[in-house]
Parts: C-alpha cells; sequence; structure tokens
C-alpha cells in the first residue's frame, strides 16, 4: 500500500479529529501525527500546515498559527552561541561543545536535531573556507581559517574519530610551524 504524503496525512488528521477552526493547539496535534507517521523529518512548520489547510478552504486561526515558533527554533535556542571559529582555540571548544550536544540528541533519537547541528557545523566549514580565501586577511589569519575548516570537514564526515585526529594533526610538525602558540607542552 502506498504511504501517504504528509499533505494527504495533515488533511487525514483534520477529519479524524474532527477540528473546527484550527489553532495552535490543532497544528501541534496534527505535527504529532507528522512525527508518529514520518519520524522527527515530517513536522512541518505551522505556516506549511496552514497553507494546506487554506489550500482546501478549511478555518485557520491566522493570529495564533503565524505566532507559532518553527520546528528548528528549539535548536536555534539549544545551539545558539555554541560555534566559535575564529580562533582555533575557539573552534575547537566549540566543536567539543557541539559534539556533546549532537550525542545526547542522538541518545534521545532526536535526528532532527543531529542534522540541524550537521548543517549549522557544515555552514561554519563553508564560511571559514571563504574566509581562509580573502587576500584582506593576513597568512595567519587565513591559515587559521583553512585550518579549522578542515577540522569541521573531518568532523562532519567522522565524528567518532575526530578527538583522536586533532591529537594527532596537532603533534604533526606542519601544525607545530604553524600554529605554535596552540601546541600545549
Amino acid at each position: 500500500m502506498k504511504r501517504k504524503s504528509r499533505r494527504e496525512l495533515v488533511l487525514e488528521i483534520y477529519d479524524r479529529e474532527a477540528m473546527g477552526e484550527v489553532a495552535a493547539v490543532e497544528i501541534a496535534i496534527i505535527n504529532r501525527g507528522l512525527v508518529a507517521e514520518f519520524g522527527e523529518g515530517g513536522v512541518l512548520a505551522p505556516a506549511e500546515i496552514a497553507r494546506i489547510l487554506i489550500d482546501e478552504e478549511l478555518p485557520v486561526r491566522f493570529d495564533q498559527v503565524f505566532n507559532m515558533g518553527s520546528p528548528d527554533d528549539r535548536f536555534e535556542r539549544l545551539f545558539a552561541g555554541v560555534l566559535e571559529t575564529s580562533t582555533l582555540v575557539s573552534a575547537e571548544d566549540s566543536l567539543r561543545r557541539i559534539d556533546a550536544l549532537c550525542r545526547r540528541l542522538e541518545r534521545l533519537g532526536d535526528k532532527r536535531g543531529t542534522e540541524y547541528a550537521r548543517s549549522m557545523v557544515l555552514s561554519a566549514k563553508n564560511a571559514a573556507r571563504a574566509e581562509s580565501r580573502k587576500k584582506s586577511l593576513s597568512t595567519r589569519e587565513r591559515d587559521e581559517q583553512a585550518e579549522i575548516a578542515e577540522w569541521l570537514t573531518i568532523w562532519l564526515r567522522t565524528p567518532d574519530l575526530f578527538d583522536d585526529w586533532l591529537e594527532l594533526r596537532k603533534g604533526t610538525p606542519e601544525f607545530k610551524r604553524l600554529f605554535s602558540e596552540c601546541v600545549k607542552d
């Protein structure tokens, strides 16, 4: 049997729950049904659910629905200020904190949270890579941003090996030459 689309399930839940005018509570009920069917990735933003219902000419309380947060709001709050990549020291500290948060989210089975974290790290990697190419920065600053981009890449590819890899990397002659002030004796 063909699996229902999220749109079809939104409308089915609306009918099954005998919803009248849809407000914040009804949006939450619909999203719980979507998560039950599709997992964490099935969640829709309140505006997306409202659009589906409006397309079917069903009543929606706009004042409540559009004041609701998006599904990613809780992750934005959770990860706010965690990722700082201006220096090697701050990047290392940030990656360790993000890794700890990701592992906690994984234990809780929160795939959406871990995906949010990974997308945040990917964006930081791309920003660091772009910074490493800026001619307006000193050679030292460009080297540091390129190194940070590499660290973020390694964490994205193999988070379980990152700590060991980083310790090995910090022990290399190249790293010691480029970033001697970051090497602890």
